[in-house]
């Protein structure tokens, strides 16, 4: 993930391989070839692969790397749809936006990552012209000539346990009696399964698991004279994903605010001049940010760590687009950089100042000083 909103009913999508749902649907099959990764997106707007792109609950220009081509990706296309609850640094780019509410605003499922559904209830009514994620799914399918019709999250979510025999005892009922449900749970008498694989019984022809062994691969980008040292990009406490929801939280801005830190081992901050909590200039070859320094001996001499949700500090304004031929997960954690202490730190302070407030500016906000 990488998201920043409640995806309760995207799983309905995502488990639509099989024949079945494709009949349920009115479709008479569904394509085999696996399409495009999230991170293709970038190089295929290029090679003009791409002409449309809908991104819901997430901001590529903030999370994806080396954000300058993204943003030129995004430039490139000719419609760029973002469905979201509030305004962030993709939505700059955007030819349409559709306001969604947030999780406290409708109810659902949440599926965590031990494989547990859990429902959910709307807190409070949502404000201003915003629907539920489903319910643009489904005006939207209306306008495509496909009538989508759901009362209520319930009927999508009966549709998606019936079309997967793993979830079907997991029903509203189900969930009300016992509080949550960990799949599989293939029958209304069960209570779910607490691992996966029970009785060592793997999904494929021999029960077994598979293993596979693959080649160490080097990172892409290695330091050297102009960038000695190596940039690796972590999560930190305070702010979640992209920031987009959290980033409009007054509470959470009084705990750690814009640009983030540099953290960085005492050794190289001595060669490089840089003093803790002053403005520092990191720089890779696509990109440079501003941010603050973290003298630390928490990390490595000749390494140093961001994290990613800052929107002044973007420390993907300077990571490298390089992805896992496998996963397709992008080289977040190694790339080469160099770090410069700045000297007019007053000057620097203002620039920032005046950054953070234009950028606020944009997205339809403000900053309090």
């Amino acid at each position: 993930m990488r998201n920043q909103k409640d995806r309760s009913f995207s799983m309905a999508w995502v488990y639509a391989s099989t024949i079945k749902q494709s009949m349920w649907w009115g479709v008479e099959s569904l394509p085999e070839k696996v399409g495009y990764a999230l991170t293709d997106v970038p190089h295929c707007a290029e090679d003009g692969k791409l002409k449309a792109f809908y991104i819901i609950g997430e901001d590529p220009v903030q999370s994806d790397p080396d954000a300058a081509g993204v943003r030129k990706a995004l430039d490139q296309l000719e419609l760029v749809v973002l469905q979201d609850i509030f305004m962030n640094k993709t939505a700059l780019h955007a030819d349409v936006i559709l306001p969604a509410t947030s999780w406290g605003e409708h109810g659902g499922v949440f599926s965590g990552a031990d494989r547990r559904f859990q429902r959910f209830r709307k807190a409070v009514d949502a404000q201003g012209d915003v629907k539920d994620d489903w319910v643009i799914i489904c005006e939207l399918a209306k306008r495509f000539g496909y009538e989508m019709n759901y009362k209520n999250t319930e009927e999508i979510w009966n549709e998606m346990i019936s079309l997967t025999p793993s979830f079907a005892g997991a029903t509203y009922a189900r969930l009300e009696q016992l509080g949550s449900i960990q799949w599989p749970c293939r029958t209304v008498e069960e209570t779910g399964t607490p691992y996966l694989f029970k009785g060592n019984i793997f999904q494929t022809p021999s029960k077994k698991g598979n293993f596979f062994a693959t080649e160490w691969r080097p990172p892409v980008e290695q330091p050297d004279a102009d960038y000695p040292l190596v940039l690796s990009t972590v999560r930190e406490v305070g702010h979640y994903s992209s920031r987009t929801m959290t980033g409009n939280c007054w509470g959470l801005a009084k705990l750690a605010d814009e640009p983030g830190y540099l953290q960085i081992h005492p050794d190289d901050a001595d060669k490089l001049g840089i003093v803790d909590e002053e403005l520092v200039r990191v720089t890779t070859r696509r990109g440079s940010v501003m941010t603050r320094a973290l003298v630390t001996d928490r990390v490595r001499a000749g390494v140093v760590y961001m994290t990613y949700q800052w929107w002044v500090g973007a420390c993907n304004e300077l990571t490298i687009h390089v992805v896992d031929p496998i996963s397709k997960t992008p080289e977040y954690k190694y790339c080469a950089v160099k770090v410069e202490a700045i000297s007019d730190q007053k000057q620097a302070e203002e620039d920032l100042t005046a950054e953070y407030n234009e950028l606020k500016r944009k997205l339809g906000g403000s900053v309090s000083q």
